[in-house]
């Protein structure tokens, strides 16, 4: 029982997965450009030299269309410093993408599935989650468009493979998207965040001129990764259900 009590404080693995379709080329640059505002929120110490997160890894995944794309999924190991997410993020191409829905499911779906390090282990695997009660684990999302609602991978899946896995998993989501229904339904899994960016969704390419907007505001873009690494030393405090 006393294990079970036992919080999670300050430790968080945190999963950026991005829409890396044709439209979204503006997004991943206002990522490589403001990544270093999260980390150093995430980082940096108070008067009482105390910093919000004491220990963080972060990876940059990328998806496109399951359907359409030969590539559908760009994944990459967790790190720990800004300069190697940038790495990261530097190797994405907005390209590709198909038809206008995409395939976030799956994708979240593969994230949420990606195992986790055993319990006690000397190091961490760079390729999973650290073991459950060991951190908090959150996952960002950056998005133009609606998904897809049958899954490629796994075959028929649906929105609530995605819901059940991501509860599992104890998987804390904050969704940055065009305000359209299909998000709100995502967030109803529990503790999840949805950053909705107001669109004309009567212009077929209203959610992506929001997104593109929205991104390429330099100072707001940085405003808004200094907030979510708020949202996420927040997430970094959260007790887990079950080790």
């Amino acid at each position: 029982m006393a294990d079970q009590q036992k919080k999670v404080k300050g430790v968080v693995d945190i999963v950026f997965l991005l829409d890396i379709t044709g439209s979204m080329g503006h997004c991943i640059e206002a990522m490589k450009n403001n990544i270093s505002a999260f980390v150093d929120y995430l980082t940096t110490k108070n008067a009482n030299n105390q910093s919000p997160v004491k220990h963080w890894r972060a990876k940059i995944v990328g998806y496109r269309d399951f359907e359409e794309d030969a590539i559908p999924f760009f994944d990459n190991p967790f790190v720990e410093d800004a300069a190697q997410l940038k790495t990261q993020l530097g190797k994405l191409e907005a390209d590709g993408g198909g038809d206008i829905p995409e395939s976030l499911l799956d994708a979240l779906y593969k994230v949420a599935n990606m195992g986790q390090t055993e319990k006690g282990a000397a190091t961490l695997d760079p390729g999973k989650w650290r073991y459950r009660s060991d951190a908090a684990r959150v996952v960002v999302i950056f998005t133009d468009a609606p998904y897809k609602e049958v899954m490629v991978e796994p075959a028929g899946g649906t929105l609530q493979d995605v819901v059940n896995i991501v509860h599992n998993n104890r998987i804390i989501l904050s969704i940055f998207a065009p305000n359209m229904p299909a998000f709100d339904k995502l967030c109803e899994i529990d503790k999840s965040e949805f950053n909705a960016i107001d669109c004309d969704t009567s212009d077929p390419h209203g959610p992506q001129n929001a997104l593109a907007a929205f991104t390429a505001d330099q100072a707001n873009f940085r405003k808004t990764m200094e907030q979510l690494a708020k949202s996420v030393s927040k997430s970094a405090e959260v007790p887990p259900v079950e080790v």
